[in-house]
């Protein structure tokens, strides 16, 4: 529950103040994978309208959100804006966490 808030309230912020690039399209509300593909289907269907030559690259990257480390992530809290008290809660969430699994 806790976690949800705090994705919602690091959402609104950065929505709110521009913070993304308009190009990125994961997690986004409007912003899909389909939107992505219709912009780039018409993206080339006017290049070649234009007698242009499309190239295109595609990379993924698999497990990059699993990986990233916290540090980075409160280093870039840090840097912002966002507001003190959501980035101490970060903070607390991310460094020295533990996570116990019991088994049967």
């Amino acid at each position: 529950m806790l976690e949800k808030l705090m994705t919602q309230r690091l959402t609104y912020h950065l929505e709110s103040t521009n913070s993304l690039n308009d190009r990125q399209r994961g997690f986004r509300e409007g912003k899909s994978v389909d939107t992505a593909i219709n912009e780039l289907l018409s993206k080339i269907q006017t290049a070649r309208i234009d007698g242009k030559h499309v190239l295109m690259l595609s990379i993924d990257i698999k497990g990059a959100f699993d990986n990233l480390q916290h540090r980075a992530i409160l280093k870039s809290l840090d840097a912002s804006t966002f507001p003190i008290n959501i980035n101490r809660l970060f903070h607390s969430l991310l460094q020295n966490r533990k996570v116990t699994l019991l088994t049967p």
